[in-house]
């Protein structure tokens, strides 16, 4: 019995054996391992792009006009127009012409009723108008173009009462390189006095003509000379006087020539009606 225990041990010994090589097989050998995993650095990571700052606001941003700019250029802007000269300020000039008016050229003037126009804005020939005159107890004449002449109706009651052709300003005329002045007288002045006579600056009140009338007197009229006939009549700047504050004329400083009509007497009414044409310096 000893001997099949020993043998029974002998033999549970080498199944032990033979257990314990197969469980050392199944340790390396059992089910195919995995492939151990490569620990790979994964390619680093793309750097993102910085994050932006918040937009500047464009009030702060450096405006244009910190930029240094093209020089400007010095404007050179044309001189203003020199106002006109006038009589007052000393200016002066010759006649365009003789003549002065025959009256072909005149016509009315729309801006003051009952007045007439000549010249025709034609550079050759004098510019100008008529203009009548009265004292406040006298009516002023009536004006009429008959024939290519001017005719005058007027009447006087002891004071004064007639007409001016006025040469245009602002300048004086200078008519010293002629004798006088001459004109064509026709019709009939009754029993009224008829004068001729010129205006010029120096007896010619601002409130008549604000640009040539220079006069400070209380009473300011021009010098004046009869006229007794008719026909083509001379009247040279020698002959004239009376005027107020200077008795002759001025001849450099004109601005007009006039007729005047006065009654004799006081009280008295005379009545004339004549006409004037081809008034001309000579």
């Amino acid at each position: 019995m000893s001997n099949h225990a020993a043998l029974t041990r002998a033999i549970a010994s080498a199944i032990a054996l033979i257990g314990a090589a197969c469980s050392e097989s199944g340790t390396t050998g059992g089910g195919p391992s995995g492939s151990a995993g490569t620990y790979a650095s994964g390619s680093a990571g793309t750097s993102g792009a910085p994050s932006g700052k918040g937009g500047t606001g464009g009030g702060n941003l450096t405006g244009a006009g910190n930029l240094t700019g093209a020089a400007g250029g010095k404007g050179s802007g044309s001189a203003g127009a020199t106002g006109a000269a006038t009589c007052i300020s000393g200016a002066t000039m010759p006649p365009v012409s003789a003549l002065i008016t025959d009256f072909s050229d005149a016509v009315d003037d729309g801006g003051s009723p009952g007045q007439f126009k000549f010249g025709g804005g034609v550079a050759t020939r004098v510019q100008g108008g008529t203009s009548e005159f009265a004292d406040a107890t006298e009516t002023k004449p009536t004006l009429a173009l008959v024939g290519g002449a001017l005719s005058v109706t007027g009447s006087s009651k002891g004071s004064y009462t007639g007409v001016v052709l006025y040469m245009n300003g602002p300048a004086c005329i200078d008519g010293s390189a002629y004798t006088g002045v001459k004109f064509d007288l026709a019709g009939s002045t009754g029993a009224c006095t008829l004068t001729f006579g010129f205006a010029f600056a120096d007896d010619l009140a601002p409130a008549s003509d604000p640009e040539r009338g220079i006069c400070a007197a209380t009473n300011c009229y021009g010098p004046s000379v009869a006229v007794t006939t008719t026909g083509t009549i001379k009247e040279p700047y020698a002959a004239v006087s009376g005027g107020s504050p200077d008795m002759g004329v001025d001849k450099q400083k004109l601005t007009g020539v006039q007729w005047q009509l006065q009654s004799a007497a006081i009280g008295t009414t005379c009545n004339a009606k004549f006409t004037i044409d081809n008034v001309e310096f000579y």
